[in-house]
């Protein structure tokens, strides 16, 4: 049985007014999440009358940018996309009632429509975001964004892997990295590395500032970063650090170069699998604790195995996906 609309549009009134109780919110969630009652939704001039309380010009275009971001799906009812499509045009006085329908139209806090760019083992790409904000995406990583809804106020993306940022000057502030689901970095200044990987977060500053913290919003767990600083998240523990960073050693791989200073061969084996999906194993246990110094190219695997060959006097076998470090004969 249809609900009365009379009622539909007095739980509007009341979401905007921020009188509405769980369960009407929930009643309202499970009207618009049913495709067959679209004669039933509130009018457009309806919802322009709704009274709602007077926001700021940045709510305001937060809202509207979710409202642009809602119509672009081709697969909704076109009475609703149309609506959407005029609610668009109402004052700020009944914005909040829109931001209302917007949310309530993306059930369980699903994040928008995002781009993704990703990188094979052994890759890099270089994107430009719609604020012309540079991110160098190394191997093995992901990069995702919000396409359709960029604007001032609103600006995050997601890291799985590891990315360089150089953000545009009139980002910051304004601007969020989300690394894999641990941490997240509020850019307060222009250029940083952000490595996620399964074993822990790091976020390493060369200039600007930024300021590095957990999900849970706890201000005892937020770190503001100077240049040559790297905040670490250990996933093992849990624990966020403040620790020194070798900025040109951690973010050389952006330039196509690997800087290892004193790296024992089990350091160098975790990066080789880490960038290059390749496998390596040790002929005799006491090799992976040898140490190399010097600079190779970041994704030339070939090259790095030359070099440490000649280097520490060891034999590599590199078969198919397979690399096996032996004692020199």
């Amino acid at each position: 049985m249809y609900p009365d609309p009379a009622y539909i549009k007095a739980l509007f009134i009341k979401h905007a007014n921020g009188s509405i109780t769980p369960q009407e919110t929930a009643e309202l969630i499970a009207f618009l999440q049913q495709e067959d009652n679209e004669d039933l939704l509130p009018l457009p001039d309806e919802i322009a009358d709704i009274p709602a309380p007077a926001m700021d010009n940045a709510a305001t275009a937060r809202v509207l940018q979710q409202l642009a971001a809602v119509t672009a799906p081709a697969a909704q009812p076109a009475r609703r996309r149309n609506l959407l499509r005029r609610v668009i045009t109402v004052s700020a006085a009944a914005a909040a009632v829109a931001a209302a329908v917007v949310l309530l139209y993306r059930p369980g806090g699903q994040k928008p429509a995002l781009a993704t760019v990703a990188t094979g083992y052994g890759s890099m790409k270089k994107v430009t975001l719609p604020d012309g904000t540079t991110v160098t995406l190394n191997a093995n990583s992901t990069l995702q964004y919000d396409s359709t809804g960029w604007q001032p106020g609103s600006r995050e993306v997601w890291i799985n892997g590891q990315a360089f940022f150089e953000v545009a000057p009139d980002a910051a502030g304004k601007f969020m990295v989300h690394a894999g689901d641990k941490l997240a970095v509020q850019v307060l200044g222009t250029r940083f590395n952000v490595a996620a990987r399964t074993k822990g977060v790091q976020v390493v500053l060369n200039s600007g500032k930024v300021k590095v913290g957990l999900p849970d919003n706890n201000n005892e767990h937020t770190l503001v970063l100077q240049p040559g600083e790297m905040a670490y998240y250990n996933a093992g523990d849990g624990q966020l650090s403040r620790q020194h960073a070798d900025t040109l050693q951690l973010t050389s791989w952006k330039d196509n170069q690997k800087v290892f200073r004193d790296a024992t061969l089990a350091d160098i084996a975790a990066f080789i699998e880490e960038q290059f999906g390749a496998k390596v194993t040790f002929a005799a246990p006491q090799l992976s604790h040898l140490q190399f110094t010097g600079t190779t190219p970041v994704n030339d695997l070939d090259v790095l195995l030359n070099i440490l060959t000649k280097s520490l006097d060891i034999r590599i076998d590199k078969h198919n996906n397979q690399v096996t470090m032996m004692l020199a004969r």
